[in-house]
């Protein structure tokens, strides 16, 4: 085989040819930096405070290794840090919301058990978001019915409602302000007395 070069030729090789230890650095891409102790260390931090909440380790992993396509927490580079980070408090905070609402659950039920309310409660579960189960509920959802079951009060068979702030009784009224309620009762008669 013959080859012919007509011009200026950089490097001609012919043959195998075998590299051994050679690297090659393109320009402009540099090594990837991989995690530094703080940075796994925070990672395990978050880590462990979601196994705190319940959560299986390997899950938390598995979570960060999907969403940043790796295989190990020694494949994460310094700049997929922050979204490793993200991935574990999203985690972390959903872990969170469930525990509360958990809590919430629970001293709901406790206050219906003490009241014998589970009937108001359902009922006024389903007026005001349209469903009775409680773990369906958001969480803020569920202190609005705590909010009902804590101020529910039962007399007889009839509930009463919590005084509303602001309102008060008119015989409240006058007792507490007794000279205020003497110049109503005379301008009454006063403009009562003109206009009759």
């Amino acid at each position: 085989m013959s080859q012919d070069f007509h011009g200026e030729v950089g490097q001609v090789a012919g043959g195998d040819i075998n590299n051994y230890g050679v690297s090659f650095n393109l320009a402009g891409k540099a090594e990837p930096r991989f995690l530094v102790s703080a940075q796994r260390k925070e990672l395990h931090e978050l880590r462990a405070k979601c196994e705190e909440l319940g959560d299986d380790p390997r899950d938390v992993w598995r979570a960060v290794h999907a969403q940043l396509a790796v295989t190990s927490v020694s494949e994460i580079t310094a700049e997929q840090f922050v979204d490793a980070r993200k991935v574990i408090q999203a985690r972390l905070e959903s872990l969170q919301e469930e525990a509360d609402k958990r809590r919430l659950v629970g001293k709901i039920l406790r206050a219906v058990a003490e009241k014998d309310a589970k009937a108001e409660m359902n009922s006024f579960c389903d007026r005001t978001f349209g469903r009775t189960h409680l773990g369906s509920l958001k969480r803020s959802e569920l202190q609005v019915v705590l909010a009902f079951i804590q101020d529910f009060a039962v007399l007889g068979l009839q509930y009463v409602a919590p005084p509303q702030p602001g309102l008060m009784e008119l015989r409240d009224f006058l007792v507490a302000y007794k000279w205020n309620a003497a110049g109503l009762f005379l301008f009454g008669l006063l403009v009562g007395g003109l206009w009759f």
